[in-house]
């Protein structure tokens, strides 16, 4: 039970992007660095991660110091406590990176599977890959994307031996309905479009406020935009605004 309520700590601490205390120290690490050093502050690695944000203070000391450890041992941390070569990677393997809106071809790209109950796992594994690629759920057999990734699909596929069960095909239209109201109905993009906006009004005017908990904001509204082609999305689209402010937020705290 501590140890699930331990997890669900992390959880709300990251806005449910993480669920390891060991990432959340490298996310600590990479964004929270100058004040982890500040003499004022940091005694050592973990008590400034401790005392960054209020909210850490719900996780035993120990217990944040003995992540430290582990995340040095995986080759994360350096000894001097900056992030290394590998910790880079390890975070760009978890955060998205924003990414413009591009032009749309007019075709849909579909993924439709009939996979047995026997081969539920590999079922599974491939539900996740396309979340990941960005294709949203038209049926749950049958998912789509804006964006010509049936090349990275055919790799899962062949991966892991889904070659008789599924079915890649290529369509101007789907259905009754025009594909802007399509899209709206799959990646739910009004929703997202309000938290952009929420962002935005939360931080625009702040002259203080905490790297991390800014960090973890933005980030999980990013891992929720599919990044579509303009022609899809509503008018006035907040992610680009977003990303500038995030942009000059976290810039700011470097200087």
């Amino acid at each position: 039970m501590a140890k699930e309520n331990f997890k669900k700590q992390i959880i709300k601490i990251s806005e449910g992007l993480l669920s390891s205390l060991t990432n959340l120290i490298l996310v600590f690490v990479n964004c929270g660095y100058e004040f982890i050093t500040d003499p004022k502050t940091a005694r050592s690695l973990g008590y400034g991660l401790y005392k960054i944000d209020k909210r850490m203070e719900k996780i035993n000391y120990l217990t944040i110091k003995r992540a430290i450890k582990n995340a040095q041992e995986k080759g994360w941390i350096k000894e001097d406590l900056r992030i290394s070569r590998e910790g880079k990677r390890r975070l760009e393997n978890i955060f998205l990176k924003y990414s413009p809106p591009g032009q749309w071809d007019g075709s849909w790209y579909l993924v439709s599977f009939d996979i047995p109950e026997k081969l539920h796992g590999k079922r599974d594994i491939l539900r996740e890959n396309l979340k990941t690629l960005g294709f949203g759920k038209l049926q749950n057999s049958v998912w789509i994307s804006a964006y010509n990734l049936l090349g990275d699909v055919q790799k899962i596929v062949k991966n892991y031996s889904l070659g008789p069960y599924v079915i890649l095909a290529i369509s101007s239209k789907l259905g009754q309905m025009n594909s802007k109201n399509l899209a709206e109905k799959i990646w739910k993009l009004s929703e997202i479009q309000n938290k952009y906006k929420r962002f935005i009004d939360d931080f625009k005017n702040k002259q203080s406020f905490s790297v991390p908990k800014l960090y973890f904001k933005y980030h999980n509204i990013l891992r929720g935009d599919p990044f579509l082609p303009k022609q899809l999305l509503p008018e006035t689209w907040k992610g680009k605004e977003a990303y500038k402010l995030y942009l000059r937020l976290t810039n700011k705290k470097k200087k």
